[in-house]
């Protein structure tokens, strides 16, 4: 089941500061919140909050602090993932219906931004109604036909390749910005942090982020060691056909925004679709 809905997001009623895009993926909604350059999320907990109504509910804004989805971001884009399940939970409507052709529902997506300088509250869509202002976007879920998977390959490795690798001679790290591998250099990692827990995760003090910022580590390596082309790759499970709703570009995307928002649950998914991605459980990936 899938529907896409591309809509301009506006700061302060009628600045277009940016889109967002919704689309039905695997199990999730996934929403992509891309910024205009200059413009930025604010430096705020939840700077994002959404809300999710039937047809028959309010169109007025209500309060964003009441809203049923809220995290924080501080990348862009910025990837978000929301289960069939929680979803359905927001709306009070069982997931065969959420996901039944047709089946239709209102969006509020509530962004705390900075245009220009100026905090700006910024919200997608056709104009709601009430005081204080207000947009919202209406989805429409309807049946369709994946395209097929691209073929080739793509070698990625696991985070115990990668931690055996690096005691190696032939591989080196410059802390910073550099990896070096048969005498090639690569700008992968951000910091030391990163590569100290993928070599020495301390386990006495693992944590859901931890374990992310080992797997995400790992990832950016399999895909910097890789044609540029690897990042628009669908992830699509070998076994089973099931797509993610994400390319590989995304998912590294959606990992550092999960870094950010601290959100467990967030931390958790990305941990597994990352885990995935580097034992090559995906169409056009190869684990040796």
């Amino acid at each position: 089941m899938s529907t896409t809905s591309d809509k301009t997001i506006y700061a302060g009623q009628n600045i277009p500061i940016g889109t967002v895009d919704f689309k039905f993926v695997a199990n999730e909604l996934k929403i992509v919140i891309d910024l205009n350059d200059g413009v930025v999320l604010k430096n705020d907990p939840e700077n994002i909050k959404i809300d999710f109504r039937l047809l028959t509910e309010s169109l007025e804004r209500g309060s964003p602090g009441a809203y049923d989805f809220k995290t924080s971001s501080n990348v862009a884009p910025t990837h978000l993932l929301i289960s069939y399940a929680d979803l359905a939970f927001y709306l009070g409507v069982p997931v065969s219906t959420l996901l039944s052709d047709g089946f239709q529902f209102n969006v509020f997506l509530h962004l705390d931004t900075v245009v220009n300088g100026e905090d700006e509250t910024a919200y997608p869509g056709d104009p709601g109604v009430g005081n204080p202002w207000v947009r919202y976007v209406t989805l429409t879920v309807e049946e369709c036909t994946p395209p097929p998977p691209p073929m080739d390959d793509y070698d990625v490795f696991t985070i115990g390749f990668w931690k055996n690798i690096f005691n190696f001679d032939k591989v080196t790290f410059s802390y910073g910005t550099v990896i070096t591998i048969d005498g090639k250099d690569y700008s992968v990692i951000h910091d030391r942090a990163a590569l100290a827990l993928l070599m020495d995760p301390a386990k006495k003090g693992m944590t859901e982020e931890k374990r992310l910022i080992m797997q995400l580590t790992a990832a950016k390596i399999n895909v910097l060691l890789n044609d540029a082309d690897f990042q628009n790759l669908d992830l699509v499970y070998k076994d089973s056909g099931v797509e993610v709703g994400l390319t590989v570009g995304e998912m590294i995307a959606g990992a550092d925004a999960a870094l950010a928002s601290k959100n467990i649950d967030h931390m958790k998914y990305h941990q597994k679709i990352l885990d995935d991605f580097n034992n090559g459980l995906f169409v056009g990936t190869s684990h040796d």
